[in-house]
């Protein structure tokens, strides 16, 4: 899994998603029954921890990352691509907020995990004064 399994790219930047399997991973979650520890168990759901990377010129410039993501074993691309559902009532967009009201949130990490890394890479450019050219915001 460390792969990446996402990637945006430009010229000069490189904007990744690594994913890395946490083998024996203890759900430390609402699991009165046991349910989703027996899953894990059985290879019916994975744990997995991500990182994304803002790369440019091979070196890490930029990241964020995130521990412990349960999902169904055959269906872990959802961490990277729910924020895109086509059902609008399962993203952040003005439709769903007028279904469900302004004070309505759907959490989905990945862009946010975009955007810290790309502020993160901006920061550390900054801090060493390189001369680079300037980045999207993000995915």
């Amino acid at each position: 899994m460390s792969n990446p399994v996402w990637k945006f790219e430009t010229a000069n930047f490189t904007v990744q998603l690594k994913l890395e399997q946490d083998y024996g991973y203890q759900y430390d979650g609402d699991d009165e029954d046991g349910e989703t520890q027996a899953k894990l168990d059985n290879g019916d759901y994975v744990a997995f921890d991500s990182i994304v990377e803002v790369i440019w010129h091979g070196i890490v410039i930029g990241s964020d990352s995130l521990g412990g993501s349960v999902y169904d074993s055959n269906n872990t691309d959802d961490f990277y691509t729910a924020h895109r559902d086509s059902d609008f009532m399962n993203r952040n967009c003005s439709l769903m907020l007028k279904a469900r009201g302004q004070n309505v949130a759907i959490c989905h990490y990945f862009p946010d995990m975009v955007k810290s890394a790309i502020k993160d890479a901006r920061a550390n450019i900054r801090l060493r004064d390189w001369t680079m050219p300037a980045m999207r915001e993000s995915a």
